[in-house]
């Protein structure tokens, strides 16, 4: 069974990270709390040079998954 949008959101409200694919999500202010007083939610991947912040889950985790069936570059 594939994970839904909905999948992946509980696990980013729950507090954790998700790693897949070489891709990363988080929300910031579960792991940067001095730092961040709002959701924000960080999407990276080394592999593809990519680093986004969104305001927005559904935003995160729509480019999150956008990048995890994203073709590796040659």
């Amino acid at each position: 069974m594939k994970a839904t949008q909905e999948d992946y959101k509980s696990v980013i409200f729950s507090g954790c990270s998700i790693d897949c694919k070489g891709v990363s999500i988080c929300n910031l202010s579960n792991h940067h709390k001095r730092l961040v007083s709002t959701n924000e939610y960080q999407v990276w991947s080394d592999r593809n040079k990519e680093y986004h912040l969104f305001k927005n889950i559904d935003e995160a985790v729509n480019k999150f998954l956008e990048l995890t069936n994203k073709k590796r570059r040659a």
